[in-house]
């Protein structure tokens, strides 16, 4: 497969306003990701997935219509950051709290939990699902190291 792409360190970046503009009627860019472009209806819980953004954008386009509300997008496999994470619940949350659901990655749970916790301090109701479905990433005797690349849309669409 061949890639072309610009500066390296601006990938993600373009990555994102290419995919924004290729999809409006479905998302919109926010700092940290993208968001549903029409807003739930107010109450109702928003659900927020994540990642690295190597994944040609599996995050983002995870986003819209009887999927996630909202997808926080990190750097070529990298984990977004806290406030990355932060940034696109709040965009994305409609007063019904916030569902976070991603792969047990380390940066991923890190991350992720400083999102929720200080969502949670402001009063934002938020929890976590994660998924750890991957078999080959861990033995049994070891189900809490996997790091759940299997099953993710699944689980997300559940």
């Amino acid at each position: 497969m061949a890639y072309l792409y610009n500066n390296p360190e601006d990938f993600t970046d373009e990555l994102t306003e290419g995919f924004v503009a290729a999809y409006p009627q479905w998302v919109r860019r926010v700092p940290g990701g993208v968001v549903r472009s029409s807003r739930p209806a107010p109450g109702r819980v928003a659900v927020v997935i994540g990642g690295g953004s190597g994944h040609y954008p599996a995050f983002a386009g995870l986003v819209g219509p009887g999927l996630a509300h909202g997808a926080a997008m990190g750097n070529i496999f990298a984990s977004p950051s806290a406030q990355q994470i932060y940034s696109v619940a709040k965009a994305a949350h409609t007063g019904g709290g916030v569902l976070f659901s991603y792969g047990n990655y380390a940066g991923d749970v890190l991350n992720f939990t400083q999102a929720q916790d200080r969502l949670n301090a402001e009063g934002i109701p938020a929890r976590t699902v994660t998924v750890t479905d991957d078999i080959s990433s861990a033995p049994l005797t070891d189900t809490a190291k996997r790091r759940g690349i299997a099953g993710d849309l699944t689980v997300f669409k559940v």
